[in-house]
């Protein structure tokens, strides 16, 4: 639907009338309401992470309307008569506001057993239809008036797990998530929610590198299966199983086609329309995916994370104006990360080849963010220095780092990072040393995983600067082979830029033109004067 067809509506965090450990309980009844009103066609309801800015309510309406160009706000308080107990009595007092002028348009106080909760859910999203003269569909009353479990326990520990699941992409934050919802089945085993819940965690555990053994897979698949036996028509458990194929076994399509079960019912659901816009980026499909993160970001406007992710796809498909833009609204989003700092300073270089611009960036960032010796902050410094031929100073920098470069784009041994440098000073012996050394450690990593992309390139760059041409362009191909562009747009661009790399290092130019000439033909980080710039 075009945004000015549908009717915006955001469900601002309700005040938790009881004690401070019940702050979980009200932010999950929340969660609860607006899940239940994103079912609905022609409604587009805010994300969580937009409403929650909210939190401490400190403006108007009409500011709140304007900041997140929305026609109605629901808000309300929770309160628990008995705190922390999962069959106490609760009361919920909602009330839908006409945001432009601030007027009441429904209020309704419910006070209900806990075991009604979910017949409070339902009915207060029917009402606020009603109210909007919106008319309900079968298939949406149904969503709507669905219990996900009977076990008020188990509900309880389900909204716990959502608490620590929202918090963030800390590690810590995942186990308990997982510890919660595995509480939750124990206590129900037919609650098809927590096990999708369960299984995203597990997902994100193993996506974020936090556990990447074949145990964590196992426990994602086996908790999406269980959802799946329970609840096979849910979108949530679509959504879960299009995650597991995502981030566990990176096929996209098979992704796409679990998503695009799921947005049947969920149309206007922010966090799956990203997903599908990052698979479809995997897929080269910029253009695709460029316009389902734009409708998440303006279904949560004040996602930094997403304005993030925006600027990304722009810089990607250098549109760096429109980059620029998105991410100096990142920025201003929160001012303590430094993903988007990181990243400006790439798209000045990318754009302009400036690398004054890109130092005034880490600069401005170094007043604000968190936890400024992050490694993040040495590399981009020590990329500078390479680039502005102050070797020495490079050389300084990279002690600080106590760790390779290991991502899931590439895999770089500090002794290689040595090796390069030392390259570019002539101290070919050092060199030399520094590239054995890289090489030993490479060839033990393709010995354990020899399917792995990253180490095979790597190893190609070692054997370049090692003079052995043959094993250089060998292993610079079995890169791109096991990870061609066509596989993973991505990471098969850093596979490409690698064995462009290695050809320039063994003296095949005309291999390295015609790489360098793909590889700026297609959406990537490489550009003119970022190659002017590169030594």
């Amino acid at each position: 639907l075009p945004l000015s067809k549908e009717i915006r509506v955001v469900v601002l965090p309700f005040e938790n009338l009881g004690p401070a450990e019940d702050e979980y309980f009200a932010a999950g009844i929340t969660d609860a309401i607006t899940a239940r009103l994103g079912v609905i066609r022609g409604l587009a309801v805010i994300s969580r992470q937009s409403a929650m800015q909210y939190k401490k309510r400190e403006k108007t309406a009409q500011q709140i309307a304007n900041e997140l160009r929305v026609d109605y706000i629901l808000e309300g308080t929770v309160q628990r008569e008995r705190p922390s107990d999962p069959n106490s009595r609760v009361r919920i007092i909602p009330q839908l506001v006409k945001a432009p002028n601030d007027t009441h348009v429904w209020a309704q106080a419910y006070d209900n057993n806990m075991s009604e909760v979910f017949l409070v859910q339902s009915d207060l999203a029917e009402r606020v239809a009603q109210a909007l003269n919106i008319a309900l569909v079968e298939p949406e009353r149904r969503a709507l008036r669905s219990r996900p479990t009977e076990n008020m326990e188990a509900y309880d520990y389900f909204l716990r797990g959502n608490e620590y699941e929202h918090r963030g992409v800390e590690e810590n934050d995942f186990k308990i998530a997982v510890q919660m919802y595995e509480r939750a089945v124990e206590l129900d085993p037919k609650f098809a929610l927590a096990y999708a819940q369960l299984s995203r965690s597990h997902a994100k555990m193993y996506w974020q590198n936090y556990d990447r053994t074949g145990q964590r897979l196992t426990m994602a698949k086996e908790a999406v299966d269980k959802a799946l036996q329970l609840a096979p028509d849910s979108p949530e458990t679509h959504l879960a199983l299009g995650s597991y194929y995502y981030h566990c076994q990176w096929d996209w399509d098979r992704a796409l086609e679990e998503f695009a079960i799921a947005r049947r019912s969920q149309p206007n659901n922010s966090d799956l329309l990203s997903l599908i816009g990052f698979v479809q980026r995997r897929q080269g499909k910029f253009d695709e995916a460029l316009a389902n993160i734009k409708r998440a970001s303006e279904l949560d406007p004040l996602s930094n994370y997403l304005t993030y992710e925006l600027g990304q796809t722009f810089m990607l498909m250098r549109n760096y104006p429109e980059a620029l833009r998105c991410l100096n609204r990142a920025i201003s989003l929160a001012p303590d990360l430094f993903d988007p700092c990181n990243l400006m300073a790439l798209l000045y270089l990318c754009w302009e080849g400036s690398t004054e611009k890109a130092r005034a960036v880490v600069e401005e960032a170094l007043k604000t963010v968190r936890s400024p010796e992050e490694s993040l902050i040495i590399d981009l410094l020590i990329t500078l220095d390479v680039y502005e031929g102050n070797y020495p100073k490079a050389l300084d920098r990279l002690p600080l780092k106590s760790e390779d470069i290991d991502g899931q784009f590439s895999f770089i041994p500090r002794a290689i990072q040595y090796a390069g440098i030392y390259g570019y000073m002539n101290e070919n012996e050092l060199a030399k040393k520094y590239y054995d050394e890289g090489r030993n450690i490479l060839e033990a990593k393709i010995q354990q995983q020899p399917d792995d992309a990253r180490f095979h390139s790597t190893l190609g760059i070692a054997y370049a600067g090692l003079g052995r041409r043959e094993d250089a362009i060998r292993e610079g191909k079995i890169g791109v082979n096991l990870l061609p562009t066509t596989k993973d747009a991505w990471r098969g661009y850093c596979r490409a830029k690698d064995l462009a790399q290695i050809y320039v290092m063994v003296g095949e130019f005309d291999s390295a033109i015609d790489q360098i000439e793909f590889l700026l033909s297609i959406p990537g980080e490489l550009s003119i004067p970022l190659l002017r710039l590169d030594p």
